[in-house]
């Protein structure tokens, strides 16, 4: 009787060690996805139906360079949206440097992050490229800069698992920043508008 008693409880201790290890293996095995990401194309031009009987002057961004600092992927389940961009714990290293956006669309580069759901992406720019500038842009206006940091948040639900690619709208941030004309803050417009994604 005494030995059934212990051989019970030997296979009982290592059914509880197998389980844990494997309880163990999944938890600590956390999935990662690598995401690529590009800017979707966009229009230069502001179009309306009426500017077919009476064409207007249009003002229209001929070139968009951005400096890439950082970026967060914000889960659907997180809220953390009042946090210093700086202090964040979903940020990503993301420091492209300076990039030349192209109206028919541009590769970005890849990053890792925890396979999930997210609800937004931000992506930071601040004035730490050779130009000394976090955006700069030509439009029928003129050349405008800023230095300062410019957070873009892009909208939307987006599944990230295993390897995809990932296009961000940037249509609505085109469109404000066609019609800038150096009045206000440069920083202030861009920050104003939502891309999708």
């Amino acid at each position: 009787m005494k030995a059934i008693y212990r051989l019970g409880t030997i296979v009982a201790a290592i059914g509880v060690l197998v389980l844990s290890l494997g309880c163990g293996e999944s938890n600590s095995d956390n999935e990662n996805a690598v995401v690529t990401l590009q800017v979707g194309s966009y229009s230069n031009a502001q179009f309306k139906w009426f500017d077919l009987l009476v064409p207007r002057a249009h003002a229209a961004v001929s070139s968009l360079n951005v400096c890439f600092k950082r970026l967060r992927f914000k889960p659907v389940d997180e809220n953390s949206d009042d946090l210093d961009p700086t202090d964040d714990e979903d940020n990503v290293d993301f420091d492209l440097g300076q990039v030349d956006l192209n109206s028919a669309g541009t590769t970005l580069a890849s990053v890792v992050i925890p396979e999930g759901v997210y609800r937004r992406i931000e992506i930071d720019l601040e004035n730490t490229c050779a130009n000394g500038k976090s955006l700069e842009l030509t439009n029928d206006q003129g050349t405008f800069s800023s230095t300062e940091r410019i957070t873009i948040k892009f909208s939307g639900t987006f599944t990230a698992s295993e390897a995809v690619v990932l296009q961000l709208g940037i249509q609505n941030l085109i469109d404000a920043l066609n019609s800038y004309n150096g009045s206000g803050s440069l920083r202030d417009v861009a920050q104003g508008v939502s891309g999708s994604m």
